[in-house]
């Protein structure tokens, strides 16, 4: 089923002891670029499967990684979790809150919505137990060119000690989110797709007094912009608070960020004195008008690479680790060619009925359609917290 190509690493010779690290022959059948959600999924399935799995990442685990926070029934099934065993920080929760000119409006589910986490936690969870799984994990490599080779693809990189690396394959898998390598090589990338731009901090405040500060502890409270081009977040989670605003263009993000933080502090939930930890920025492509290209001879991209985002919410954790489970089972059953029908299939075409009735209307009827879903009850569940953020 799998044929493996061996790891050819080349690195100056200056220092034995790397060298010799990197010297070892290494067989693998498919590397996979990008070490979170959607390519530790990717690596773990595989080698559950019995492939030969080389997994690259330039970070060190566990790394700061932005994201809301928080994880979808259907991420715990497709990942095969239990919540009740998870060795980390997981945060059921049955009620989200959405804010709309100021006024919170509340929506409480009959069963958990969704659960939040720790994303620098979740990541480490996932890599390692792909490790466990059989995959070779390799921290700290940086992927400079994938390109491809008689038979295969060539995956060329530099270690954090700077030996330059190269490793050749059968298979390939993008997983290295929005600015992800394989999917510059191979991914054609169009020139005016759709993207977010985030804002956001995670900072250890205490749960205590993140308690004093709103009476929704535990639960997201997103804050719908003006122009609903975007929303913020309030997201506190045990000891936990993330604080954030995405949108697809209009207002800078940096005024949309001001303007969150002054709202914040006006409910108090930012009082002074709270002292957060910087704000970062990232962004990545919807699931719109087009996505990636998926897939190209003898490479495939996942998640956040293939610009799988859901619209409306750009929720990318369920998305990559559904992309890459579906990478996959197409690689086991011997065709990876058959990963865009199965993308196809899984996803279908608009990600929300939300974003597609939203496509329908001209910006100002789109504009008032919007507030009217986020504050009507039946519509805030089925169309915003269920259709577009996946709860429930």
């Amino acid at each position: 089923m799998f044929h493996g190509w061996r790891v050819a690493p080349r690195e100056p010779a200056v220092d034995r002891r790397r060298r010799l690290r990197y010297n070892r022959r290494v067989t693998v059948d498919v590397v996979v670029v990008g070490g979170g959600p959607g390519g530790s999924t990717a690596a773990w399935r595989l080698a559950r499967a019995g492939a030969r799995v080389l997994c690259l990442d330039a970070a060190r685990f566990p790394r700061v990684k932005l994201c809301a926070g928080w994880i979808t029934p259907a991420v715990v099934r497709d990942l095969a979790l239990d919540p009740d065993t998870y060795p980390l920080s997981i945060q059921p929760f049955d009620t989200a809150s959405v804010i709309v000119d100021g006024i919170a409006h509340e929506t409480r589910f009959a069963r958990v919505a969704s659960f939040g986490i720790v994303r620098s936690e979740f990541d480490t969870v996932l890599l390692r137990r792909a490790e466990a799984a059989g995959a070779v994990v390799r921290e700290g490599v940086r992927v400079r060119r994938v390109s491809r080779v008689p038979g295969g693809v060539l995956v060329e990189g530099q270690g954090s000690a700077g030996e330059a690396i190269a490793v050749r394959a059968p298979l390939v898998i993008g997983a290295g989110g929005h600015q992800c390598p394989v999917a510059r090589a191979f991914g054609e990338i169009a020139a005016d797709e759709d993207v977010v731009v985030t804002q956001e901090s995670e900072t250890r405040v205490g749960a205590d007094r993140l308690r004093a500060l709103t009476p929704r502890h535990g639960t997201p409270e997103l804050v719908a912009e003006p122009d609903f081009r975007g929303y913020g977040w309030y997201f506190t989670k045990g000891d936990f608070l993330n604080v954030g605003v995405g949108a697809l263009g209009g207002l800078p993000i940096g005024a949309r960020l001001a303007r969150l933080r002054a709202t914040l502090q006006a409910m108090g939930r930012l009082p002074d004195g709270l002292a957060l930890t910087p704000f970062r920025g990232h962004a990545y492509a919807v699931r719109r008008r087009r996505a990636r290209r998926l897939a190209a001879d003898r490479v495939l991209v996942v998640g956040d690479a293939a610009g799988l985002a859901r619209d409306v919410s750009g929720e990318g954790i369920g998305p990559a680790v559904r992309s890459a489970g579906l990478a996959a089972e197409a690689i086991v059953a011997g065709d990876p060619a058959t990963y865009p029908d199965r993308i196809a299939a899984a996803f279908g075409g608009s990600s929300t009925t939300l974003a597609a009735l939203l496509a329908l209307l001209p910006a100002a009827m789109a504009t008032t359609a919007a507030r009217l879903a986020c504050r009507l009850p039946w519509a805030r569940r089925r169309l915003v917290l269920e259709g577009a953020f996946g709860m429930g």
